[in-house]
């Protein structure tokens, strides 16, 4: 009976008896097309025999509207029959949305449905026999929330909280009374005011002591009249005095490091000891995976798969937005009063840009902004960007740099203006916010959240609102940049843009481009406020909580903005275009997660992390930070990630390992260089000691080695390279199980495409004495199927087999069934020809089909080489690929 009883569920009895099935009349019904026979559309369908054709009585001659009309029933029937189909096995509200609103518990929980679905989704759970508690989870059956038998979550937290600061409050308590002289009666106290009281008399007392301290020092420093004094006053005071209930102040640290004055939720409080939050870290962490990096917590990537959708959003719908707070900031203030301090600015900045921000530059004067990579002496540390701004009194300079060399930067900063009261240092780490957009979309997102509803707004505001009828983003050129201020975006309720009311013609739309170009577009007053203490902390002045403002919204202003009244503060932005097509956006640090609130909510935006980043810079053919392996930094990462791939491989049982060393490759046995990752110590050791063998050596035969007295390999042929690249691997894992480095540089550095290089013969061949590898950054095209992996080995084509690989890469050699051919037929060259490696390498999604960038030999490959071969680690099948350089330095 119970077997029965589950196979009829579903089922009801028809008119004869016998049981119908729903669920297969509700499929069949999805897929079935009705169709009429009517078809009129063709004027002379018997085709008769003419002697003379004309156009009218020609057989079976088509009348398009006439079919078109006749088709109408069936074109329609195939829209409702796709939709019908798409929604066939939709058995729930919730299983109908889109992805980025469906959430786990939507089944049993339906404060997670759209309000607009409510009802359906509690009429769906009123039809099982669960009981109601379990089954709506909090919710009754109109919607309603149940009431909670025991404070839970947050509700038993702010109970604690209280009894905590009531504790407090009795511990400063005179006899029996609180600070103002109020008896306390614990039976008949007002809780929330008393708490209230002791908050605000604990706040006005602090707030007085610190003014006292600064009036002390305004005193004691009277006949010094620099800039560093009244820095210094500045910053005590935006950080002592808020000027808001939502608890937002100005935190930047003047000749000094900048550093987190106070936590708003003390729940959070041991949370950041060692990893600081973005603005938006709340809001990101229940929408992302968060990584520890670089004293941050940053989003890694979205926890929806989003490969595709990132490929789509970039090329050509929607677009993609990063909270790059991150991303440190450095402002030099210089008084130019002073020559002297004036040239060591210039200095400064001569060095940072290794020499691209000189006297002849347009950078020095201000009308461009520089980017590039920042240097430290010679060798490059990692991308940044500096913008030269002159005023009445100062030179202003905004240096702009990756977390991963913060330090570094600011101790060669700091050092260089050592002793100098005309030049003061702001570090604006925790100061300074921005955010990243790019794709087709970003300008049309970033016109909807910004607004000036002020009559008197200013050009730069009016010139920026003018571009709302570019369609093509590509139009405004690159280094463009805006600077103005705009109203809390949340007065309005959704992003709004507002087009003007005239259509442009090429010439206006030429116009608005070169007032763009001569910087018309910046506000100077805007400007000076963002790069201010006191302009950053004036814009915090009566900022609105959530609460504030829902207050403010009324039922007879539905959709409309909130009414700005004088005391609604404004904020500065400066919005400025990089090299990548993408739009930075620079604004006060506590003005981010508001402006990123309304952002995630212009329709096609979609929020992405780092991994998407590194994914657009991939697809467009560029490096991203995690292929910058000439840089210190870049070279430590990925010498973490081959060690973290060397654990999970040693974690994974002997049969299901990989053997490298066995893995037959032409000639030779096993993987020479590691095989999990990028080994450029390895390839740098190879490839000089290719530089000792003789040119006249025999490399046909295999002959004994010779050893020097000191035991050291003498380099005779080319096995004796390739062995002596073993024996230093040996000599650095040794070395390193003492606990010191077997070299203190770079196993590689980087030189321009244009530049030539050659490898040295004249070294000493050991592990301290081999010069740096030159190499140059490249990106590559697969010709044939199949995908390349990350670490993949870059080979040159063999001399005696480049006929082969070309006519092979050209599909011009085809099989016996006149297929291509497979390269598994073609050797893999030997470990001589290997002269790169692949940093990153997939299927590319906006080219369709495999491509990657890496770095090679820079005396190895030429421009006159159409192709390339490379091999995944592991395999032993090469694939033909074109490359060209890419223009890094």
């Amino acid at each position: 009976m119970g077997s029965s009883s589950k196979r009829d569920r579903g089922r009801s009895s028809g008119k004869n008896g016998h049981a119908v099935n729903h669920k297969r009349d509700k499929l069949y019904n999805s897929r079935i097309i009705r169709n009429e026979l009517n078809d009129p559309a063709f004027t002379n369908p018997d085709g008769r025999n003419h002697k003379i054709i004309t156009l009218n009585n020609m057989a079976n001659k088509l009348d398009v509207p006439t079919l078109v009309k006749s088709r109408e029933f069936e074109i329609q029937s195939l829209e409702k029959s796709q939709l019908k189909s798409k929604y066939a096995s939709s058995t729930r509200v919730f299983q109908s949305l889109p992805r980025e609103l469906r959430r786990r518990t939507a089944s049993h929980n339906v404060k997670r449905v759209p309000k607009r679905m409510r009802p359906r989704a509690l009429k769906e759970m009123g039809l099982s026999n669960r009981t109601l508690a379990r089954e709506t989870k909090g919710v009754s059956t109109s919607g309603k929330p149940l009431h909670k038998s025991h404070p839970r979550g947050r509700e038993l937290y702010r109970l604690r909280r209280k009894q905590k600061l009531l504790k407090y409050a009795a511990k400063h308590k005179l006899s029996g009374q609180v600070l103002h002289g109020e008896i306390i009666n614990i039976k008949k106290m007002d809780m929330r005011g008393k708490l209230k009281m002791i908050k605000q008399e604990i706040q006005k007392i602090e707030s007085e002591r610190k003014l006292q301290e600064d009036e002390i020092m305004q005193e004691k420093h009277s006949d010094e009249s620099t800039m560093l004094v009244y820095d210094i006053s500045a910053t005590k005071k935006a950080k002592n005095l808020v000027n808001n209930l939502a608890g937002s102040y100005d935190n930047t640290g003047v000749n000094a490091k900048a550093s987190i004055h106070r936590i708003g939720a003390l729940k959070y409080a041991t949370r950041q000891a060692k990893f600081k939050w973005l603005p938006t870290h709340i809001w990101h962490a229940k929408r992302a995976k968060m990584i520890k990096r670089w004293g941050w917590q940053i989003p890694y990537e979205p926890t929806m798969k989003c490969f595709r959708k990132t490929s789509r959003s970039y090329r050509f719908k929607g677009c993609l937005a990063w909270d790059t707070s991150y991303i440190n900031t450095f402002i030099l203030n210089c008084s130019r009063n002073s020559n002297e301090s004036v040239k060591v600015v210039e200095k400064i900045l001569l060095d940072l840009s290794d020499g691209a921000i000189n006297e002849t530059s347009t950078y020095l004067s201000g009308k461009r902004l520089w980017e590039g990579f920042i240097h430290l002496g010679s060798e490059p540390v990692s991308p940044g960007s500096i913008h030269v701004i002159f005023s009445d009194k100062l030179l202003q300079v905004v240096i702009r740099v990756h977390p991963s060399t913060y330090n570094d930067v600011y101790d060669r900063l700091n050092r260089a203006i050592a002793g100098n009261d005309n030049i003061d240092l702001h570090d604006a780490k925790y100061a300074v916010g921005s955010i990243k957009v790019t794709g087709p979309k970003a300008l049309e997102a970033l016109q909807s959240i910004f607004h000036n509803r002020k009559e008197s707004s200013g050009k730069a505001y009016e010139l920026w609102r003018s571009l709302a009828n570019l369609h093509d983003v590509n139009t405004i050129p690159k280094g463009s940049m805006f600077a103005f201020m705009v109203e809390d975006p949340r007065m309005w309720n959704k992003p709004v843009i507002a087009h003007t009311s005239l259509e442009e013609n090429a010439d206006d739309i030429l116009n608005l481009i070169l007032k763009v170009k001569q910087n018309g577009g910046i506000d100077q007053e805007a400007l000076q406020c963002l790069l201010s203490i006191d302009g950053r902390n004036s814009s915090y002045k009566n900022q609105q909580t959530l609460k504030q403002l829902g207050k403010r919204r009324k039922p007879e202003i539905s959709g409309e903005p909130i009414p700005r009244t004088n005391q609604d503060p404004m904020f500065p932005v400066v919005i400025w275009k990089d090299n990548d097509n993408s739009f930075n956006v620079i604004l006060p640090w506590f003005w981010t997660m508001p402006v990123w609130y309304q952002l995630v909510h212009v329709p096609h935006l979609m929020m992405a992390g780092t991994r998407q980043l590194d994914q657009i810079d991939y697809e467009r053919g560029q490096l991203s930070f995690s292929d910058l392996a000439f840089t210190r930094n870049g070279y430590t990462e990925s010498r973490i990630r081959m060690e973290e791939n060397t654990k999970r491989w040693n974690r994974k049982p002997k049969s299901k390992r990989i053997q490298y060393d066995s893995l037959q490759l032409g000639n030779e046995t096993g993987e020479l260089l590691s095989p999990f990752g990028c080994d450029w110590r390895s390839l740098q050791v190879l490839r000089f000691a290719l530089q000792k063998v003789p040119k006249d050596a025999d490399n046909s035969k295999i002959v004994p080695s010779e050893f020097d007295k000191f035991l050291s390999r003498i380099i005779m042929t080319n096995f004796d390279a390739i062995e002596s690249v073993k024996d230093i691997q040996k000599h650095d894992k040794s070395i390193l199980l003492t606990g010191k480095r077997p070299y203190t540089k770079i196993p590689m550095k980087l030189v321009a495409a244009k530049e030539s290089a050659t490898l040295t013969s004249s070294f000493e061949f050991t592990s301290k004495g081999i010069p740096q590898l030159p190499v140059k950054a490249l990106s590559f095209e697969c010709t044939t199927r199949g995908n390349l992996t990350d670490g993949a080995r870059i080979y040159i084509i063999p001399q005696d087999h480049v006929k082969q690989w070309v006519l092979f890469g050209d599909s011009t050699i085809k099989n016996i069934k006149g297929g291509n051919m497979s390269s598994s037929n073609l050797q893999v060259p030997g470990s001589e020809y290997l002269i790169g490696l692949v940093t990153s390498a997939t299927f590319n999604l906006s080219k369709g089909y495999g491509t990657g960038v890496g770095y090679v030999d820079a005396s190895a490959l030429t421009t006159c080489s159409k192709y390339i071969l490379i091999r995944n680690i592991g395999s032993d099948v090469c694939r033909v690929c074109k490359w060209k350089f890419i223009n890094v330095l």
